[in-house]
């Protein structure tokens, strides 16, 4: 029985390249095939016959005749780039790209504009996470890089890794708005990058068409609570939880978000909830104690965690909440306990013998301090807050920064800045030790790092006021010492040991860390 004739065996009116592009250009590449063997048998080596009917073989997926085409029209004369680039083209598709980056980069020896070679150059440059030379080809590309939403998003990824986050953030607004999978996707990529607001716009665009609402929801209300746009991220939260599905973690992010607007007791209620919707998830508690450390309420925090070691007996994490609770309460042995309880459960980390060195130094026992948290330093931890409880340790016992005996508290704040730049308590320290020791342009230039960091505390502006009164600078020192005013008036504490607590909060706060986007 004979085959059926492709279905354009229809005679063309015009001339067989030009009823040839018009069968591809609607689809029907069998018949365009068709068309184009015929004429090609009767002009075996026309360039522009064997390149159009690799592309109608192409259309109907004979790739390997296609490229056998390709190949004829080359061979025929091997200047002629659109075959080439056509060749490429399949070969990119392919997954072979190596060959395919080859055949472009040929194609671009002769026409270095091609925007599709560039475009396909792109894609192979950000399949290889060479962001700079994708960046380079996507932006020759033309608006090829925007004609797909997978491509526009690879355009934007490149555009976040080399720093360009307005731009990135206009091109993904011009994704298709009904494209909610897209949108989603968008949302990922500004959130990795910190651009907040711009990733909670593209949840909450991609909200309505979403596979998955409640992820589309929970990743808008987080990157609007990152952003802290807390009234932001109130308002979506509730209207959510008028219609989607209710869960703990959902709870304990508007939790946050009630923190942030200094809605305190709306953000107990939440907490509450969660752990009432999981009892047995000990997040919710350590969260509910830190928002009762925070605002020094330790009797409540003591009675949530008590709740959780019911739930969870064995947390580490939970027995290191509740020492360090003791501790502000001053039940100094009764902290101890736990936190010899808390290192044989894990994690490991910190908070247990900074809690306790704290509590020590309050207590007037500063040496004790000193041993502790020289061993944890021996131990090769890699934490900037143990030098820094150590510094403030030894300058507790009575060290001298001028005699041979501070170096090692100047030593250990200088490496509590190595370690963590961006903690203004370890610059405040050194400063005044170094302002002691009469290095004053040195302690100068940490207490002006550590009021930048931190404007809102006395102590390092006073004594930054009066590095400058030495130097002779008395309008600086006058504008200083006028703000040091200003918050003593406003009761702002330069209190040591609310320092202190303050240090630990901040470690205990580090192990709650919030939740990626879904």
């Amino acid at each position: 029985m004979q085959a059926a004739a492709p279905k354009a065996s229809v005679a063309c009116q015009e001339a067989p390249l030009d009823c040839a592009t018009r069968l591809i250009q609607s689809g029907e590449f069998g018949a365009a095939v068709a068309v184009l063997t015929k004429a090609s048998a009767q002009h075996p080596r026309d360039l522009k016959t064997l390149n159009l009917l690799g592309i109608a073989l192409t259309g109907a997926g004979r790739i390997d005749e296609a490229n056998r085409r390709f190949r004829e029209a080359l061979a025929a004369d091997s200047a002629f780039y659109p075959a080439r680039k056509n060749l490429a083209v399949n070969e990119f598709n392919a997954g072979r790209h190596a060959e395919a980056e080859r055949l472009f980069k040929e194609v671009l020896a002769v026409a270095p504009d091609d925007e599709v070679a560039h475009l396909h150059l792109a894609e192979i440059h950000f399949a290889r996470k060479q962001s700079a030379v994708a960046l380079a080809h996507y932006e020759k590309s033309g608006a090829r890089a925007t004609a797909t939403p997978i491509w526009t998003l690879h355009y934007a990824s490149c555009l976040l890794e080399q720093g360009q986050t307005p731009r990135a953030a206009a091109l993904l607004d011009r994704l298709p708005a009904e494209d909610a999978a897209s949108r989603f996707e968008a949302g990922m990529i500004l959130g990795r990058a910190k651009a907040y607001a711009d990733a909670a716009r593209q949840f909450g665009a991609a909200r309505a068409g979403y596979k998955d609402p409640y992820a589309a929801g929970y990743n808008q209300t987080l990157m609007l609570v990152e952003d802290r746009d807390y009234e932001g991220a109130i308002h979506v939260a509730e209207e959510l939880l008028r219609g989607t599905q209710k869960t703990g973690e959902f709870y304990n992010l508007v939790s946050r978000a009630y923190v942030g607007a200094n809605r305190i007791q709306e953000a107990y209620d939440a907490l509450r909830t969660a752990a009432r919707l999981e009892p047995t998830e000990e997040q919710h508690y350590l969260d509910l104690s830190l928002i009762c450390l925070d605002h020094e309420n330790f009797d409540l925090g003591m009675e949530i965690v008590d709740v959780g070691l019911k739930y969870k007996p064995d947390s580490g994490r939970l027995r290191v909440y509740r020492g360090v609770l003791l501790v502000m309460k001053g039940h100094v042995e009764q902290a101890e306990r736990e936190f010899e309880t808390a290192r044989t459960l894990g994690p490991g980390g910190p908070a247990p013998d900074v809690a306790l060195a704290m509590a020590w130094m309050q207590l007037g026992d500063a040496s004790k301090a000193v041993d502790l948290l020289r061993a944890r330093r021996k131990s090769g931890a890699r934490e900037a807050v143990v030098p820094y409880m150590l510094g403030i340790a030894l300058m507790r016992t009575g060290v001298d920064p001028a005699e041979p005996g501070g170096a090692e508290a100047i030593g250990a704040f200088e490496d509590a800045i190595r370690l963590d730049p961006s903690l203004a308590g370890p610059r405040a320290e050194l400063g005044k030790a170094l302002l002691r020791r009469g290095d004053t342009e040195k302690a100068i230039e940490q207490l002006e790092r550590a009021t930048s960091l931190d404007p809102d505390t006395p102590g390092p502006l006073y004594q930054l006021g009066q590095a400058y009164r030495k130097m002779g600078n008395t309008a600086r020192a006058q504008e200083l010492l006028a703000r040091v005013t200003k918050l003593n008036e406003q009761g702002r504490s330069d209190d040591p040991d609310k320092e202190l607590k303050r240090i630990v909060v901040r470690i205990i706060r580090e192990g709650a860390a919030p939740a990626p986007p879904k």
